[in-house]
Formats: structure tokens, C-alpha cells, sequence
């Protein structure tokens, strides 16, 4: 796993504690909060792969699972309300986060060029769940976007700049939302362009020098 992923799961560990704070301030049946699990489990998902990529790539695999390892896999279950004996993930995550830190300062500070992606994909993750959760509570009453099922689909179409235009937004803020939302999705193509770009020419650079 490059640097690049690792400052990836590192910032979106951050994102991960700023949604589960969220939680606290809304309704646990409210379809805002259904929306947010969604992407908890996403982020989750995320982390867990992570997990067994260091897994892998360790040889001393024990000794990783013992320091850091059991750590990388508890933050990697969910947070469901269901479980309320579950949320004391939450503290495991936030160290997660402290432990984190220091990787992210130094390598921002090392490799500002290679930095500029992880941190193109963390603001364009957060731009998603944000758009998506206003557009819910927006037009949850007023609009066709009702239940987090149907936010998820919006984003992820309207992302994409697809459109099939079953769901859409009726409210000026909800439009607002949607726009900011196809910009972000034009800003990640350009910014996944750059980056297979920038590998390209290194490996070309190292083919020529080798010769």
C-alpha cells in the first residue's frame, strides 16, 4: 500500500469520528441518521481492507496484529445504534486518529504534490455526504428524495454527472447541492487523470534510466 492510500485511510479515519459526532445531534430514526450509517459502513469497509493489506504485506504479521493491528480492526466494525455497547468503538476510532496524526503532518510536509491527491479525495468524500445530507433533509418533505436509499442513489448518479433523473432536486438549496456535487465529481476524474498520469511518467522516467 503506496503512501498516498495510507494519507487516504488516515483522513477519512478523521471523517469517520466528524459523522459518528453528528449522530449525536440527530434523531437515531430518522432517515438522516440511516443516511450516515450508510457511509459509516463505507468508511468501514475501507478500513478493513486496510486492515488485511497490512496484514498481508507484513512478515512479522503477529507482532503488527498485537501493536497496532487489533487496533486497525476494531475501528473497522460499524457503529450501528442498535448496539449501543458497540459505540465505545468510537474512543477506539479516535485513537485510531491520534495515532494518525503524526503520519499525516509529516508526509503533507514531504510530499505536498503526492499529498494533493489524498487530500482531493478526502474533501471529495466529505463534499458527497454533506451534498447528500442536505438534499435529504431538504426535500425529505417537499421533493422525491425521501429515504436515505434514495440520497445514496442521487449522489452516487449525480457524482458521476450520469443523470438518469428519477431523483432530483425541487428546493434552490437542494440545486445548490447538486451542483457543487457535479463539480466534485468532474474534480475527482480530473484529479484520478492526473494521478495514473503522474505514475505513468514516473515508471517511464525509471524504464529510461535503467537502460
Amino acid at each position: 500500500m503506496n503512501s498516498v492510500t495510507k494519507l487516504i485511510v488516515a483522513l477519512l479515519s478523521i471523517l469517520s469520528i466528524l459523522l459518528l459526532s453528528f449522530t449525536f445531534f440527530i434523531d437515531e430514526d430518522s432517515e438522516l441518521n440511516q443516511l450516515i450509517h450508510y457511509y459509516d459502513f463505507g468508511l468501514c469497509a475501507v478500513f478493513l481492507c486496510d486492515f488485511f493489506a497490512q496484514l498481508i504485506k507484513r512478515k512479522k504479521r503477529w507482532r503488527y496484529f498485537v501493536t497496532y493491528g487489533w487496533l486497525d480492526l476494531l475501528s473497522s466494525i460499524p457503529v450501528m445504534s442498535e448496539f449501543s455497547y458497540i459505540r465505545i468503538l468510537r474512543v477506539v476510532r479516535i485513537i485510531r486518529i491520534l495515532r494518525a496524526y503524526k503520519m499525516i503532518h509529516a508526509f503533507i510536509i514531504k510530499n505536498k504534490k503526492a499529498s494533493l491527491y489524498g487530500l482531493i479525495v478526502f474533501m471529495s468524500t466529505m463534499i458527497l455526504i454533506l451534498s447528500s445530507s442536505m438534499v435529504l433533509y431538504l426535500e425529505q418533505d417537499v421533493g422525491n428524495i425521501k429515504t436515505a436509499e434514495d440520497a445514496l442513489w442521487w449522489s452516487y448518479v449525480t457524482i458521476t454527472t450520469v443523470g438518469y433523473g428519477d431523483y432530483y432536486p425541487v428546493t434552490n438549496a437542494g440545486k445548490l447541492a447538486a451542483s457543487i456535487l457535479i463539480l466534485n465529481g468532474i474534480a475527482i476524474f480530473g484529479a484520478i487523470v492526473s494521478y495514473i498520469n503522474d505514475k505513468v511518467n514516473t515508471v517511464k522516467k525509471r524504464s529510461s534510466m535503467g537502460e
